[in-house]
């Protein structure tokens, strides 16, 4: 049986039904060594939300379309990752009445981008990491480097912008078309955005979907919140899109936090595994794909809502 404990919303075992399936089974493919064998990444994390590191073959379960699959190979994932960062930079009047001052609003932006930069780095030194912003408009401050000196020149550039509204949607686009492009299939976007706020992105649910296809990246995501939403549709959005790319959604009440989580992220993303799973050669692309794992406690399992072509 295909099973598994989770602790939120946005990290269950993988099961993309109704509208969610329609939109993104399907995804391109992320690894096939021939016409029967595929290849997806996941993490696992434990109670603690700390990367399980020793999984081993019998570990990990897959079924396709309701149908078991004989997985025959699981390794650490040996191709490089490339993560695009996003953060939020849209100030309005939310520094002085929830995040104190503009000068500690933006000290703690910094400090939460690099340091998931540097664990990621340190932890993996091929992998590759951007930087960009979306307070009024999605703006590029680094390209994809696999520098922490170039990353950090990019940081201290990050200044907010006074009674603009976020368009964080419309930095997800172009971060996975930037991602699209990158040789490894592994690839991931990590943002951080502060509620209440004025979300003025134009991208169709749709749209944003089609980016993720295109790409096969996960979404990890926080958000800070303090006050009433004001977009309940990004909210939901963000939630749904972090659940069906394999990714996670977090929500804290204060930015002081983020730090630890994006460290947290940075080590999910770096521990990730490579399933190998066999599918009947001359089968149509499935629809479905559920992972689980066999193992028994609480565990949170995040892999791809893209079934591999």
């Amino acid at each position: 049986m295909i099973a598994g404990i989770v602790r939120n919303r946005a990290a269950r075992p993988l099961l993309l039904a109704g509208v969610a399936a329609a939109l993104f089974a399907s995804g391109p493919s992320l690894v096939a060594r021939d016409a029967l064998d595929k290849s997806l990444f996941l993490t696992v994390l434990d109670a603690s939300g700390a990367p399980v590191k020793d999984l081993a073959l019998g570990d990990v379960l897959i079924r396709e379309d309701n149908t078991d699959r004989e997985v025959i190979a699981i390794k650490p994932a040996s191709q490089p990752i490339s993560v695009a960062v996003l953060v939020d930079t849209a100030q309005g009047t939310r520094v002085a009445d929830a995040y104190g001052t503009v000068e500690q609003y933006t000290t703690d932006i910094r400090t939460s981008a690099s340091t998931f930069a540097k664990t990621l780095l340190s932890k993996s030194p091929d992998a590759a990491v951007s930087l960009m912003e979306f307070g009024q408009a999605a703006i590029p401050i680094v390209p994809f480097t696999k520098k922490i000196d170039d990353f950090e020149k990019g940081v201290a550039r990050i200044f907010p912008k006074a009674d603009v509204p976020s368009v964080l949607k419309e930095a997800i686009v172009e971060a996975n078309k930037d991602l699209a492009s990158r040789p490894s299939p592994r690839r991931a976007i990590v943002t951080l955005n502060f509620e209440p706020s004025d979300e003025q992105s134009r991208e169709e649910t749709k749209t944003i979907v089609n980016s993720f296809r295109e790409s096969g990246a996960q979404l990890w995501s926080v958000s800070v919140q303090r006050g009433a939403l004001k977009n309940t549709k990004r909210d939901v959005s963000l939630e749904q899109f972090a659940k069906n790319t394999g990714g996670k959604r977090e929500y804290l009440v204060g930015i002081s936090a983020v730090p630890q989580v994006f460290q947290q992220f940075a080590e999910a993303l770096t521990y990730q595994y490579e399933v190998v799973f066999k599918r009947p050669e001359g089968k149509k692309p499935p629809q479905q794909i559920m992972v689980g794992l066999a193992r028994q406690g609480k565990f949170e399992i995040h892999a791809s809502g893209f079934p591999p072509q």
